[in-house]
């Protein structure tokens, strides 16, 4: 054996003489700590899982979407309509490109059916997130 075997296999030993001793006072608590193992090796086995870029990763016959956070809005939107109301607000939505309007839309939550972050075009997504904070601004009026 080498030594590296040797090593893993002393490991192994130990492991499983703490489990067995943890199994016998708390079953509950060694199945938790096998199962963690388990994920941990499996993670390890696979590599490193965090996505550079947003991509579909497969994994026992399952696919699923893992995205990348997004940057932080370069706009308050809310601001900038009490401020300089809705023409003001649209200047300046008209200076941003696609990607700076849908962080926007994701980080002041002005697309909860998340439709309009599939959109193309960059003046559909403005005019929608001047309608949702022009809709969102005005709702309380009827209280005051």
């Amino acid at each position: 054996m080498t030594p590296i075997n040797d090593e893993l296999v002393a490991a192994q030993t130990a492991f499983e003489l703490s489990i067995n001793k943890l199994a016998a006072q708390d079953p509950n608590a060694a199945i938790i700590v096998l199962t963690m193992g388990k994920l941990v090796a499996e993670h390890i086995a696979v590599g490193d899982a965090r996505p550079s870029a947003s991509r579909t990763i497969r994994t026992e016959n399952k696919a699923r979407r893992v995205s990348t956070p997004r940057a932080p809005a370069v706009l308050d939107p809310f601001a900038a309509f009490r401020s300089d109301g809705e023409d003001g607000l649209r200047k300046e939505l008209g200076g941003l490109d696609l990607e700076q309007l849908r962080d926007i839309l994701h980080q002041y939550g002005l697309d909860p059916d998340k439709r309009s972050m599939k959109w193309k075009t960059a003046g559909k997504v403005r005019e929608r997130i001047v309608e949702r904070v022009r809709a969102t601004s005005t709702r309380d009026n009827a209280f005051r």
